[in-house]
């Protein structure tokens, strides 16, 4: 690698970690007054990512790992470890166990980024697990860290502009996409495709600030680009899928959402805004493809903003926006979980602010 497309690299991830952790410093979550907006735990930590596993509501942050039962209403959290330690990923191990990916400020850490729990899944002990992850170079910085929802030991990683895939619980990586070194901006997005369970999808942007998407039919093996063409420096940030129709999609840019009926061929707009919203996240209820999608993310893109989220009822054909009372500078929407039970819908925002909820009016 080169000397300038390291230091271009540092200096990108610098401003990402920058952007999504810059809000932890604040003391106290500030009150929203009189709306349905509630601080739900976890205050004062960034949230990265949430994924749910049968009952379990796990919270992936910049503090380590935490979990919430989701059988009723969200009231505490009980950390899993790995506190003081930005935690990116959360992959599900075929014996019932995790394994846990964390982000370091080098793309050549000589300090673990994989760590495996001891014992089970709620087991506080971790052990660090690297293996071969980041290749003889140790190019080992890790944006994303998912397990194949339909094969068990099978762990996916992004790197800053790479996929690595191990099939064995994480003993051993190999690239199928890019290599250790391969120079990216942002690589956040990393899919599996419901509707065709050999379809991976990624996307972010490059390091020539340009949106890309890509597939893959036969789990990583070859892979198809999808041009997007959007102004300006941009970034794929989420996805949706539709529940019929395995060719219609939904993906979550800077300022915008884009729509395809025809696997991402050709594109229309779905929303904007003059706020220039980063839609950084997208969710169905309980992670089930629907027609009822929601998303969120930063309102003032790089600038953060207010609690919001939008949601459609009839896949991006109209949307409809929600909003705190209270403004709250510098927030950023990371991810949503849509938890649906007996009718009623609860959102949960994973914050620059810890986590926060929203009860849809029956």
């Amino acid at each position: 690698m080169k000397l300038t497309n390291f230091i271009n690299l540092w200096v990108s991830s610098l401003f990402l970690i920058v952007f999504l952790n810059g809000c932890d410093i604040q003391d106290a979550t500030p009150d929203i007054p009189d709306d349905q907006f509630e601080p739900t735990g976890i205050e004062g930590a960034v949230i990265n990512s949430f994924k749910a596993d049968g009952d379990q509501l796990y919270a992936v942050t910049n503090n380590g790992v935490w979990v919430s039962d989701l059988t009723g209403d969200i009231t505490e959290w009980n950390s899993l470890g790995l506190e003081g330690l930005n935690v990116v990923g959360l992959a599900n191990l075929s014996d019932g166990s995790f394994l846990a990916g964390v982000q370091r400020d080098n793309v050549q850490s000589e300090e673990p980024v994989l760590y495996r729990q001891e014992d089970d899944s709620f087991s506080e002990e971790w052990e660090p697990y690297d293996q071969n992850f980041g290749g003889s170079e140790n190019y080992n910085y890790i944006n994303r860290l998912e397990d194949h929802p339909d094969h068990p030991g099978q762990i996916y990683a992004r790197g800053a502009y790479s996929l690595a895939r191990s099939i064995d619980d994480g003993e051993s990586w190999q690239t199928i996409f890019g290599d250790w070194s391969s120079i990216g901006y942002l690589a956040d997005l990393l899919e599996f495709d419901p509707g065709h369970s050999g379809r991976i999808w990624i996307g972010g942007e490059s390091a020539a600030f340009q949106p890309y998407l890509y597939f893959s039919d036969n789990e990583g093996e070859s892979w198809n680009g999808l041009g997007i063409d959007a102004s300006g420096d941009n970034a794929v940030y989420s996805m949706a899928f539709h529940p019929d129709d395995v060719n219609r999609i939904l993906v979550g840019l800077e300022g915008e959402i884009r729509s395809s009926d025809d696997l991402g061929e050709t594109w229309t707009m779905s929303f904007e805004n003059d706020l220039y919203h980063y839609i950084l996240a997208m969710s169905t209820p309980n992670n089930i493809p629907s027609e009822t999608v929601y998303a969120s993310g930063s309102e003032y893109g790089a600038q953060g903003g207010n609690l919001f989220f939008l949601v459609t009822n009839d896949f991006g054909e109209t949307w409809e926006k929600f909003s705190a009372e209270a403004e709250l500078d510098e927030t950023s929407i990371n991810d949503l979980y849509i938890h649906e039970a007996e009718g009623q819908i609860t959102i949960y925002l994973g914050t620059s602010l810890g986590v926060w909820s929203y009860r849809m009016s029956d």
